[in-house]
């Protein structure tokens, strides 16, 4: 295969993987029905995955949370890490942006700040002394987590 040959398929399979992943036009050559089905496997997939990672996600969301799942994944590619633990915090980043999360919502994103960064290599587990609280919305109170390396993390206000 010569060389323009190779970039010609390197640039078909790079718009397919844009039509599959990331909402984009379908490339010409390709069956319309057949691509959208395989898109549409692709979000419940990933749908399902964040939710046996966040398994609270859709108790907090209810029936809201396929509507709203698949709503952030039209608009958001998979994260570059791809790590559904990190497109889980990267969906309720989407939430927020769209309306007030609840309390309980927000407590599963300040849980998850409170453990892990995300990098574009991945995710990374925080180490070292952590103490820091959020102010609840729907009642009155904070929740605080307080970690000591080696004796364990202890959290107030959470339950």
């Amino acid at each position: 295969m010569n060389e323009q040959t190779r970039q010609r398929v390197a640039q078909a399979q790079a718009d397919l993987m844009r039509a599959l992943v990331a909402n984009g036009p379908i490339p010409a050559g390709f069956d319309d029905s057949r691509v959208r089905i395989a898109a549409r496997s692709l979000v419940n997939k990933r749908r399902n995955a964040l939710a046996r990672i966040w398994p609270r996600l859709p108790t907090i969301l209810g029936d809201k949370y396929i509507e709203l799942f698949n709503a952030y994944a039209m608009a958001n590619p998979m994260p570059e890490c791809a790590i559904p633990k990190a497109d889980g915090r990267a969906f309720l980043r989407w939430l927020e942006s769209q309306k007030p999360l609840s309390d309980a919502a927000r407590i599963e994103a300040f849980a998850f700040d409170a453990r892990f960064s995300v990098t574009s290599r991945g995710i990374g587990r925080r180490r070292g002394f952590l103490l820091s609280w959020m102010r609840r919305n729907e009642a009155p109170g904070s929740v605080i987590v307080l970690r000591i390396p080696w004796l364990g993390e202890w959290w107030w206000g959470a339950g």
